[in-house]
């Protein structure tokens, strides 16, 4: 399936349709759930897959988008920047969070 979606917002449309419907942010260490304020710390979350995306004419645009469940069963997306201008917020907090790679998006 994933090589079928080339751009962020097909991927997005598709988790969406997998009920990752809640968009987190980083704050403080916790990843929060915009729309619920739910705040979680790694260990309560699970990284079900992970895209990495490129812009076709600037390489600059380089993105990664992940799809999280947390123990309570919430689930919803972070995307943050690929390389050198990557969120170094998000990039700690995913360090520490369990990655199955194995939901079929």
């Amino acid at each position: 399936m994933e090589d079928k979606m080339k751009t962020l917002t097909e991927v997005i449309q598709r988790l969406r349709e997998k009920e990752y419907i809640h968009d987190f942010e980083i704050s403080h260490k916790k990843l929060i759930s915009k729309d619920t304020g739910e705040q979680f710390a790694p260990h309560d979350m699970t990284i079900d897959k992970s895209f990495r995306f490129e812009g076709d004419s600037n390489p600059d645009d380089m993105s990664i988008l992940y799809s999280l469940t947390a123990n309570t069963g919430t689930k919803g997306i972070i995307i943050d920047a690929y390389g050198t201008y990557s969120n170094p917020e998000i990039s700690a907090f995913i360090k520490e969070v369990h990655c199955t790679e194995e939901e079929e998006i």
